[in-house]
């Protein structure tokens, strides 16, 4: 019998590793060193579910640029474009603190793009870079930094579950 709680990757290989999928609202890291795959990954992810599964999803990026990230997924078949004007796909390029910022806030920008357009899943590259905007907020003379990379991990989290978001989460790690 089939597990209901579980969300299916659509990417070949893995949802076995996964015993069917990963569990609805659970997030899943992948970490590696540049060029390992982890944009394609996560991108797929999207995809597959906005294409195979009827599960609209956001698309978070700090450092890449949407219009190379569109060109890239449609190297290997994937029209983001498309599904961005059908409103089942939706890029975002942020930066961590403005992410961090909007997840503690229930009624951010993002998260209510998510409620909009129906959002099930979500991909974020790269949350090692929240890790640096943590470590910057913390130097701040206001008093108002923003807590620890543990705590804007756990914020994250936080408003991830609020929405009910099933996530892919990339984090790089050096060479």
């Amino acid at each position: 019998m089939a597990d209901v709680d579980l969300v299916a990757t659509g990417i070949a290989g893995l949802d076995p590793l996964f015993f069917g999928g990963i569990r609805r609202g659970n997030v899943v890291l992948v970490k590696g060193e540049p060029g390992s795959g982890k944009t394609i990954l996560g991108t797929e992810f999207i995809y597959r579910g906005a294409t195979r599964y009827g599960e609209p999803g956001l698309i978070v990026v700090f450092e890449s640029n949407p219009i190379f990230l569109r060109r890239d997924a449609e190297s290997l078949g994937w029209d983001l474009q498309a599904l961005e004007q059908q409103n089942t796909v939706k890029i975002i390029a942020t930066s961590p603190q403005v992410l961090n910022q909007e997840l503690r806030a229930a009624n951010g920008v993002l998260l209510q793009s998510a409620r909009e357009m129906g959002a099930r899943r979500i991909f974020i590259d790269n949350i090692a870079l929240l890790g640096t905007a943590s470590a910057q907020d913390h130097t701040t003379s206001n008093g108002n930094g923003n807590g620890s990379p543990r705590e804007m991990f756990q914020h994250l989290l936080d408003g991830l579950r609020r929405e009910e978001l099933t996530g892919v989460l990339a984090h790089e790690t050096s060479a």
